[in-house]
């Protein structure tokens, strides 16, 4: 577990300008104003989505007829599926985005 956080932490830590030196340090740049944005996005999704499942998976106790029970369940896999595909895609742009950028600019 320990060998696991610390590789958290050394991704999260990535030094951003050293992807990108002379013509394309705009990239390196970006990713430093992109990286903490994304960030917050994910935090706000995550626990609005939170908040909504909580709300949804009560009243999806409290449906009294079938057709209450499947649309609050539809609505929950609905609000699952968004708040995953909301974090792939920011974990994407922070952590794989620069491995590919990077892969492709010209080196000295």
């Amino acid at each position: 577990m320990s060998k696991l956080l610390s590789k958290l932490g050394m991704m999260l830590a990535y030094d951003w300008d050293t992807l990108a030196d002379g013509d394309y340090k705009w990239v390196g740049q970006l990713f430093d104003v992109l990286n903490p944005l994304l960030y917050t996005v994910m935090a706000i999704v995550g626990a609005a989505g939170a908040i909504y499942a909580i709300i949804l998976g009560v009243n999806l106790a409290k449906a009294e007829d079938t057709s209450k029970r499947d649309e609050a369940k539809k609505h929950l896999i609905t609000v699952l599926i968004a708040v995953g595909v909301t974090v792939a895609l920011v974990l994407f742009f922070t952590q794989l985005m620069p491995e590919i950028i990077g892969a492709f600019l010209p080196t000295e």
